[in-house]
């Protein structure tokens, strides 16, 4: 499902944004990243906020209302307050709705509570965290930052480098200011090659920024017990795809000669785990999950540095790319660095296999409009 993103979707993010900037000092630091940044800096950080309210504003709200037989004007809250959330913990990303002009929280905060559990889920709303990614993206992963009882909803986000410029205005440039960075041909000998260009006009005030797609909606116990759980100092290895050869290896010449299925079992998600014998293994690196049609149709012949050559016994598939009987392929893999802490990782293409939770989600949340209408 892809939404699509306009200036106005984004409007009060970007004000949200500025305001952090401007109230911090020295830039964002701390429990909110590693390093102190400026204003770009926290835009880079902070942008992956952006998919919450458009995605139930355009999506799962006019569900919702369609499902609670209600024409209301309805609304989510996301969450705007300022806080270090390394104190204060971290709110859910959903915070509330709107319905007309009533507020319903779906969590509270009270400073009050022992142990710092200060946000506190109300009865019957549901509890529910937003991930983006931003850009081609191979792999999802999540810390269980007390996602106990939470909903999941995984999000694709594609928004242009300059999104930003749509809050410029172009009168904000004076023609004089823009005329000093035409380059005179003093500088130059030679352009014969043309690696050298003149500034180009910019153009601001477009409308149209992108859209989102909605991955799938789940749960996060339920993602984290599909996943692979990688713990700190470990790396991720991943899918990237599959490019056939045009040049077969002769059997002769196959190094390896053994079958997938001896490198991976079957998992309770339809998934498959590579175990000790995978040819990827290291100390330190873990390989994500696959999904075969038959592990046993996939002959592996030589492993490269980041590749695998393979020839298909039969037609087969892996990660639902098909692969024609007695032709070979290299599946491609790319790594990672290190992980920080405990987090648990998937093959972006396969949050399929994930249980889908949506219909669980909306019922809710037509049942929270139904109650409070």
């Amino acid at each position: 499902m892809k939404i699509d993103v306009k200036k106005q979707d984004i409007v009060t993010y970007v004000y949200f944004v500025c305001s952090m900037a401007q109230q911090t000092k020295n830039g964002m630091f701390g429990a909110l990243g590693s390093k102190s940044d400026k204003i770009g800096g926290i835009f880079d950080r902070w942008i992956n906020i952006i998919p919450e309210s458009i995605s139930f504003n355009k999506y799962f709200l006019p569900l919702a209302k369609e499902q609670a037989k209600t024409k209301k004007d309805i609304s989510v809250y996301s969450d705007f307050y300022m806080y270090n959330p390394a104190v204060v913990g971290i709110a859910p990303d959903v915070i509330g709705l709107k319905i007309d002009n009533k507020i319903i929280p779906f969590v509270k905060y009270d400073d009050g509570k022992p142990n710092k559990q200060y946000w506190v889920a109300q009865e019957n709303c549901p509890q529910i965290e937003v991930k983006s990614f931003f850009g081609k993206k191979y792999m999802v992963s999540l810390r269980d930052q007390h996602y106990s009882g939470k909903y999941l909803i995984m999000i694709n986000a594609e928004l242009p480098v300059d999104y930003l410029l749509s809050f410029f205005k172009s009168e904000d440039f004076s023609a004089d200011k823009i005329a000093n960075l035409h380059m005179p041909d003093d500088f130059i000998v030679s352009n014969e090659k043309g690696l050298l260009s003149q500034t180009k006009s910019v153009q601001f005030g477009k409308n149209d920024l992108g859209f989102i797609e909605i991955l799938t909606v789940t749960t996060a116990q339920e993602f984290m017990n599909t996943a692979l759980k990688l713990n700190a100092g470990e790396i991720p290895r991943y899918f990237m795809g599959v490019t056939e050869r045009n040049v077969k290896i002769k059997e002769d010449k196959f190094e390896i000669n053994k079958t997938m299925d001896y490198f991976c079992e079957r998992q309770t998600s339809g998934l498959y785990r590579f175990n000790q014998e995978w040819l990827f293994n290291n100390r330190k690196e873990k390989t994500l999950d696959l999904a075969f049609k038959n592990p046993s149709d996939i002959k592996i012949i030589r492993k490269n540095s980041n590749s695998l050559v393979v020839e298909a016994v039969n037609d087969t598939e892996v990660n639902g790319i098909k692969l024609e009987k007695n032709k070979q392929y290299n599946l491609n893999f790319g790594v990672f660095g290190q992980i920080a802490g405990e987090e648990y990782f998937l093959n972006k293409d396969l949050v399929g296999y994930l249980p889908n939770k949506q219909a669980e989600l909306v019922a809710k949340l037509a049942n929270v409009i139904k109650t409070n209408s």
